[in-house]
Order: structure tokens, then C-alpha cells, then sequence
């Protein structure tokens, strides 16, 4: 039967928001780690021949937010070299940084403006009035969607925003931070830092034409700490419009979303049947405390078999853990010589932690393209990071040459036309005569090649180099130089076989030990059969001998059953009330007109494929990562 799309994407988004939306908590260094939502940039898909422009738009920015320079990088693949072109005219200072690469900056309204706010013991303050400072801090991302077409929805002409995801991250140094909180978001505590992820839907809300009460979808992000010494580095927020670009709006058809009304009128049905059976099972439970008083007429004959029972338990017990432990010493001693190797300690295993240890390891292993990945990253950057000063010594030298090559043409032009002017010609016989030309330009290098000239044409150079505009356009080619020097080495074929190596050698370790565990998990059962049927037995030997006293307190036990009994019945209420009929709320009133907003949506989505603009028939993608500056304090 095929699966309705609609309902699919209407609950995905509820997850999203769900997982998001809880505010998570961390405490010092032993708060508990809490998982980040993973966050996928999806480029465009076209075929072999298609020409296709895949962009990242960087907005460097201050600590408030405020845009201060957009740089652009852009793949263009399968386009001729006129269509290239015409696709980065929009660019200021575009450069060619290889083959299909290009890089430029651009003044340009931002499709998703952000602006962070931040407070101090409830009170408004500026980043630099914030710095150094202790209390309880709180930092707002907001994110406004600029980005819209004007469409006919529902016989409605209205503005429809393309659907920005906002993925805003931190790291927190926990000298500074504890108490952490942040909504819509998850946290991770390493012991030394908390990274903080948050996630936000600009112009979602308004898409969909649902009230906040209904299903709340969330423009911003804020962080709360106790701080001291208050501090923050660069913080990155990714906007990508990737969220809806794959739902296929085919789908939404009026057979789909007549199913999907009847769906949610089984969901209600199935509901009350089970607030039904809650009830059936209060009752029943009501039944049972009054038949309590037939039990004590057959403890007496219990009691006797099994007294004979548990005398043979201690035996039992002792064969099967030594057994076990057996097992266990051979898998430890085979296991964690392998697991040096690849750089994972492990505790010796035992009965009680051997689950949790073998899990831990597999977790490792499953992650090891990621880390893999991360690590190399990391060692990529560093590397290149200590050669910032000769990159920027390069990019300088090449900047002084193109200033000594215009200061030097300026002078020419001078001299040329007082040699004209003392000769007794003019530019225009000059420019006619070969021959003159030939012993003008000899006269003119002459003097330019003279000693005092030189010196005059150093002097500008030296004067033009330390120019706040030189300066400018040095510091960002040096940044440009070593991002690109990353992802160029990211790339290269040394560095992704080696991530490839280190992820193929965990899968074939992961397969062992999942075979491991198992084995071990399979003798385990018997162990802990065992271990229960003699606990049991010795248990059962015992309790029979005080049943008989302690009527009165199974009696209460009962009763207290009944009436958690009675809280279960009022908690499925709850349940019914809060959560199946607020869905049914959602998605019940006005199922059809949701449909065509959500279509409405993903066609503005799916429009939207470049910021810098596309040419005529090119495919694109696009994606915004923001850069924030750190908040120091001055010296």
C-alpha cells in the first residue's frame, strides 16, 4: 500500500520541531552528553552534460549580527567558458581559484537576516559592554526571512517564504559556562566544552498557515549560562532551503488526503479503545483485591518444596559464573590487543559490564568515517594554519608587484610627455612615426631607469602597501588562500583514502565483535535463566514463609495497583487530550488547504537555487554559512 507523502512530511516536521524544541541541559562536567541533530547540505543533482552552479555564500558578521563582508564561492560545472563567466558577473574581485572554482565578493540583501541579542542579569547589553563581565547571560539568534514569492494559495494571493532551515553552533568553554541551557536545540559536554546546536524555521510558520498553539515552528535560537569572565568565540550558523526540496508534491493528491482523514479518525477510534481498556483493567484489578483472602489456604504446603529446592541453588550459580567468566577472560584476551591498534581502551570485561563496553566500542567503530574524517580536518587545518604567514606573504608579494606594475606605468605616462613636450612633438605624431616612437620610448626608460626615479616609484609603492584599502584586500585574500588550501588538501586523494582506510578497518572490526557479542549475549541468557530461577526459588522458599504474616501488606500492594491503575486511566486522558487530539487538530480541520500550502511551499523551495544568480538553463543549489566574531575582552 503506498504511504501518504503528506502525512509523512507533516510528521517529519513535528519530529523536527519536537527534537528541537525541548529545551536540553547541561551542568558543569559531569552533565550528560546530549546528541546534536545532524545537519545535511544537499548540492543540486543534475546529469553528466547539465551545467549546474553549486554555491556557498560565507557572511562575515559582527558579534550583534550585522553583516559586515559577503564573500562567494562558486562550482560551476559543464558550462562553457562564456556561460561561466556571465554566471559570476554579479561578483566583486572574482578570481578563478582553479579549474571550475571561482570567488568573489558581493553587496547583496541576504535572503535570511540574522541578529543576536544579548542580555545580562535580565538586563540589555552590547557584545563589548558584555565582555569580561559574570551573571546570568542569555544570547537570541533571530533569523528573519527576506526571501519570498507572492502566490495564489486557497484563492489567496499571499507571500510565500522558501523554506530556510537555520543550524546555528557554539562551543562553550565550560570555565566560563555551566548551568547551560538552549532552546530548540541539543547540547554536548566533553568536560572542557559545550558545543551547542540549535535549529530554527524562518517563514515556515506563515508557509503553513498554522497557529503557533498548533505546532509551534521556531525563528530563533537562545542560549542561557551562568557565566564568569564572560567570553564567546566565532560562532557558525548554516541556512540551507534543503529541508523540503525532495517531497514529492505529486503525491498530495485529494485520494491521499481523503486517506489520510480517515487515518486520523482510526487514530481517534484506536484511542478510545484504549482508554476503554484502562478502565476494563481498573476494574479487573478491583475484582482481584477482593479475592486476596482465598491465597494464605495453600502457603503452608509451598513453603516445604521449596525449602528443598533452594539448598541445591549456591551450586548452581557457582558452575555457570565460572563458566561465564571463562568466556569472558578469552574474549578479553584476544580483544584488546586489537582494539590498541586502532586506538581504543577498554576496561577488562566482566558479566556486568561487558554490554555496555562491547556497545560502546561498536558505537566507536560505526563512527569512525566521521571521526575519521574529523581528525583529518583537524590536522588538515592546523597544518595549514601554521602557514598563514607564508600564504600571506605570498598574497602580499603578488599585491606589491601588481601596485609596483601601476605606479610604474603612472610614472611612464608622466615622463613621456615631458620628453614629447621638450622634443617639440605631440602624442599624435609620436603615436604615428615608428621610428620617433622607438626614440621616445628609449629616451622616456631611460629616465625612468634612473636612480631618482627608482626611488620616487619605491617611495608611492611603500606608501600605497600601507594603505588601510591594501591592507583590506590582503587580509581577505590570505583568508580565501587558507580556506581554499583546506578543502583543496580535504580533497585530495592522500587525504580521502587514508579517512576510506580507517573506515573500512572499523567496519570489518565491528563485524567481529557484533559476532562477539552476540555468542556472549546468547550464553547470558542461560546465566541470568538460571540466576533467576534460583533467586526465584530461594525467593519464593523465603517469601512463603512470611506470606502468611504479611497478608495485610499484599493487601495494600493491590490496592496501591488499583490505583496506579486509576493513574494510568487518567494518564492516557491526559495523553488523548494533549497529544492525539491536538495532531488530529493539526491535521484534521483543514487537511486540503494544508496540502496546497505545503505544495505552494516546496515549489518556492525548489526555485530558489542560487544567490549570486544562474544563467539560462543552469541548475543550482545554495547554501549560507554566517561567521560570527568573538567576544573579548579589550586588553
Amino acid at each position: 500500500m503506498k504511504k501518504n507523502k503528506f502525512l509523512a512530511v507533516i510528521l517529519a516536521m513535528a519530529v523536527a520541531v519536537g527534537a528541537a524544541g525541548v529545551t536540553t541541559y547541561a551542568v558543569g562536567k559531569d552533565a550528560n552528553d546530549t546528541e546534536a541533530p545532524s545537519a545535511v547540505v544537499t548540492a543540486a543533482s543534475a546529469s553528466d552534460t547539465e551545467a549546474v552552479k553549486d554555491e556557498t555564500v560565507y557572511v562575515m558578521t559582527a558579534a550583534d549580527g550585522s553583516t559586515q563582508k559577503i564573500l562567494v564561492s562558486d562550482w560551476i560545472k559543464n558550462a562553457l567558458p562564456a556561460e561561466a563567466q556571465k554566471a559570476i558577473e554579479s561578483l566583486n574581485d572574482a578570481q578563478q581559484v582553479k579549474d571550475d572554482c571561482w570567488t568573489g565578493t558581493i553587496q547583496k540583501e541576504l535572503p535570511v537576516s540574522m541578529s543576536i541579542h544579548y542580555t545580562l542579569d535580565g538586563k540589555t547589553v552590547t557584545p563589548s559592554e558584555l565582555a569580561g563581565k559574570s551573571g546570568k547571560v542569555t544570547i537570541r539568534f533571530e533569523y528573519e526571512n527576506n526571501q519570498y514569492e507572492v502566490r495564489t494559495v486557497n484563492g489567496v494571493s499571499q507571500k510565500v517564504y522558501v523554506p530556510f532551515v537555520a543550524l546555528t553552533g557554539a562551543l562553550l568553554d565550560t570555565s566560563h559556562f555551566s548551568n547551560v541551557t538552549v532552546s530548540n536545540g541539543k547540547l554536548i559536554n566533553d568536560g572542557d566544552r559545550i558545543a551547542v546546536m540549535g535549529m530554527a524555521f524562518p517563514g515556515l510558520q506563515e508557509d503553513l498557515g498554522i497557529s503557533k498553539e498548533q505546532l509551534d515552528l521556531p525563528d530563533y535560537v537562545e542560549i542561557s549560562a551562568d557565566v564568569t569572565d564572560f567570553t564567546l568565540e566565532t560562532t557558525l550558523t548554516v541556512v540551507s532551503n534543503s529541508l523540503l526540496n525532495e517531497v514529492d508534491t505529486d503525491d498530495l493528491t485529494s485520494g491521499d488526503l481523503g486517506s489520510l482523514s480517515d487515518s486520523l479518525g482510526k487514530l481517534t477510534d484506536a484511542m478510545d479503545q484504549l482508554m476503554d481498556g484502562s478502565s476494563q483493567l481498573y476494574d479487573g484489578l478491583c475484582t482481584l483485591l477482593d479475592s486476596c483472602g482465598q491465597l494464605s489456604d495453600g502457603v503452608d504446603q509451598l513453603t516445604d518444596g521449596l525449602d528443598q529446592l533452594s539448598s541445591n541453588s549456591s551450586a548452581l550459580n557457582a558452575g555457570a559464573k565460572q563458566v561465564f567468566t571463562s568466556l569472558l577472560a578469552m574474549a578479553d584476551e584476544q580483544l584488546q590487543p586489537q582494539l590498541a591498534q586502532a586506538g581504543i581502551t577498554i576496561p577488562s570485561l566482566t558479566i556486568d559490564n561487558y554490554t555496555t563496553v562491547l556497545s560502546g566500542v561498536l558505537a566507536q567503530l560505526d563512527e569512525a568515517g566521521t571521526l575519521a574524517e574529523q581528525a583529518a580536518r583537524e590536522q588538515v587545518t592546523a597544518a595549514v594554519e601554521a602557514a598563514r604567514d607564508q600564504i600571506r606573504a605570498a598574497v602580499t608579494e603578488a599585491v606589491q608587484q601588481q601596485v609596483t606594475a601601476q605606479v610604474t606605468e603612472q610614472v611612464r605616462q608622466q615622463v613621456l610627455g615631458q620628453v614629447l613636450n621638450a622634443m617639440g612633438y605631440t602624442m599624435e605624431q609620436y603615436q604615428q612615426s615608428p621610428e620617433l616612437k622607438a626614440q621616445v620610448d628609449a629616451a622616456v626608460e631611460m629616465q625612468v631607469q634612473t636612480p631618482a626615479m627608482q626611488q620616487t616609484i619605491s617611495e608611492n609603492v611603500t606608501a600605497l602597501m600601507g594603505t588601510e584599502e591594501i591592507r583590506q584586500k590582503i587580509d581577505a585574500a590570505t583568508e580565501q588562500q587558507v580556506q581554499l588550501k583546506i578543502e583543496e588538501t580535504m580533497a585530495s586523494d592522500e587525504v580521502q583514502q587514508k579517512i576510506m582506510a580507517a573506515t573500512e578497518q572499523a567496519s570489518a572490526g565491528a563485524v567481529q565483535i557484533r559476532s562477539l557479542k552476540q555468542q556472549l549475549d546468547q550464553y547470558n541468557v542461560f546465566y541470568m535463566g538460571l540466576n533467576s530461577y534460583t533467586a526465584g526459588v530461594d525467593q519464593a522458599a523465603a517469601g512463603a514463609q512470611r506470606l502468611q504474616s504479611n497478608m495485610p501488606a499484599l493487601l495494600d500492594g493491590v490496592k496501591q495497583l488499583r490505583d496506579g491503575a486509576m493513574q494510568l486511566s487518567d494518564g492516557l486522558k491526559q495523553f488523548n487530550e494533549e497529544g492525539v487530539e491536538k495532531l488530529v487538530s493539526v491535521l484534521g480541520d483543514d487537511v486540503e488547504g494544508l496540502a496546497e500550502r505545503l505544495t505552494a511551499t516546496v515549489e518556492v523551495s525548489r526555485n530558489y537555487r542560487s544567490f549570486s544568480g544562474l544563467t539560462d538553463g543552469m541548475d543550482g543549489a545554495v547554501r549560507f554559512i554566517y561567521r560570527t566574531e568573538a567576544v573579548e575582552k579589550a586588553e
